[in-house]
């Protein structure tokens, strides 16, 4: 008989409410700890939240048993019809309309574009500059995403409205504030809706422009506008247009421009893995520019990569709401519960990485001791998530990222002005606060 999963001591009243929206990877952690696996949550005003933090619970919920589980109610207060909240059937449509947009090869035909808007922002940036690194890869991925997905320039430094919106998407899942019922009005809460607010009317505004331009385009927001008009499979209203738009600035900046961030604060404070990587960069591209072609050829900046989504993935947890009652290694999850996938906690799980807390990008010259991304038989490395809905834009935000820190890295280094970042929650991993950096020319 299996029993319900230990729940660690809760305070009076509020249960776990407190010790969670404090800090609440610090308090996963030792509650992984002192618990194992598998433990619950008690939240006060919300549903039980149930923790896991193997890499066999990745299979079963994603793989294995994926009807078992829907998307949680969050998903669809945030992203109304979007891809990342719908599913069943609807989700299976919508996605094969939108694959082709992110296909590799596609992709790939991108990269021009996207080394083109990094230089244009390495152009605004003075030696010995001290820069909001955070805030530098928020604006430059926006850039990006607009460009190879939307079909639109945006400039550097312009639409600031739009800009601040499209980070605000992710307030609703601001710890303190998410751990209150939905119906509790919030600081988080408000900035959310505000920015969907704005988004919105970007949308119409740019639906308005699209229509009068006509749809023959490959970009996005044509593709889309075709569905409105019955051109495709999917007949999309434009109340679902606007919240695909959401959902694709949100997911296809933000988890690419996390990866960033942590990439350039990794580097800095790892002068010995800086050193390699500008070795391997002089040795196959010298002076020349990175491309499509060659970026396949950057090995070690591919372990960089990895290594930096190893330690902070950027989304640190996959939510999932049970459909029916499940079993759970010795536990049973009743239907109706809420379940994270600690993902953070599997990549620093030292069952799986040796030394899980360092930054070691040669432990993927051994795939096989890494956990191959590709094949993910262990489905201890996910930061796409893993089958069926595992990441649609995986290509875009790796072929994007590999770019920047190559276009970056031939020009200047980016140097660390405090040592340490302390992560925070969200839906992404955010740090905490900013990333100060100090532009330091490679002649200099």
């Amino acid at each position: 008989m299996t029993s319900r999963p230990p729940t660690p001591a809760p305070h009076p009243v509020v249960g776990n409410t407190y010790q969670f929206a404090q800090s609440p990877f610090e308090f996963i952690d030792k509650a992984k700890d002192d618990h194992g696996d598998v433990f619950n949550i008690d939240l006060f005003g919300r549903p039980d939240l149930y923790v896991l933090t193997h890499p066999d619970h990745v299979r079963q919920v994603l793989v294995d048993e994926p009807e078992a589980f829907a998307k949680t109610q969050d998903f669809a207060r945030a992203f109304g019809d979007g891809l990342l909240a719908i599913d069943d059937a609807r989700w299976a449509d919508h996605n094969r309309m939108l694959q082709p947009m992110f296909q590799a090869e596609r992709i790939r035909e991108h990269t021009d574009v996207i080394r083109e808007r990094v230089e244009r922002r390495l152009d605004t940036w003075e030696a010995g500059d001290v820069i909001d690194v955070e805030a530098q890869m928020n604006g430059l991925a926006l850039e990006i995403l607009f460009a190879v997905v939307l079909g639109r320039d945006l400039g550097v430094g312009e639409d600031d409205h739009l800009r601040e919106a499209a980070n605000r998407l992710g307030y609703w899942f601001e710890p303190i504030s998410w751990t209150l019922p939905s119906w509790v009005p919030t600081p988080a809460r408000r900035k959310f809706r505000d920015a969907r607010a704005t988004l919105r009317e970007e949308g119409e505004r740019l639906i308005d422009e699209r229509r009068e331009e006509g749809v023959d385009g490959d970009d996005l927001l044509s593709t889309l506008l075709r569905a409105s008009e019955g051109d495709a499979p999917v007949e999309l209203s434009d109340e679902q247009i606007y919240d695909q738009m959401v959902t694709m600035i949100f997911a296809g900046h933000e988890t690419t421009a996390t990866v960033m961030t942590f990439a350039w604060y990794l580097l800095a404070t790892h002068p010995a893995v800086r050193r390699r990587l500008h070795e391997e960069l002089d040795a196959v591209l010298g002076d020349e520019p990175p491309t499509a072609d060659t970026l396949g050829e950057l090995d070690y900046l591919d372990h960089v990569v990895n290594e930096t989504m190893r330690l902070y993935p950027p989304v640190h947890t996959i939510p999932r709401r049970t459909r029916l009652d499940v079993e759970v290694g010795d536990y049973r999850i009743p239907a109706g519960e809420e379940v994270h996938l600690s993902v953070l906690q599997i990549h620093r799980d030292g069952r799986f990485y040796e030394d899980p807390l360092g930054f070691h990008p040669e432990r993927w010259d051994d795939e096989e001791d890494a956990g191959d991304e590709d094949d993910r038989e262990n489905f201890a490395f996910v930061p796409f998530g893993a089958g069926r809905r595992s990441c649609l834009g995986r290509p875009l935000a790796l072929t994007e990222a590999k770019t920047v820190l190559a276009t970056v890295m031939q020009r200047c280094d980016l140097e660390a002005t405090k040592r340490a970042v302390e992560l925070g929650g969200r839906i992404t991993s955010k740090p905490k606060e900013g990333v100060p950096m100090r532009v330091t020319p490679l002649d200099g």
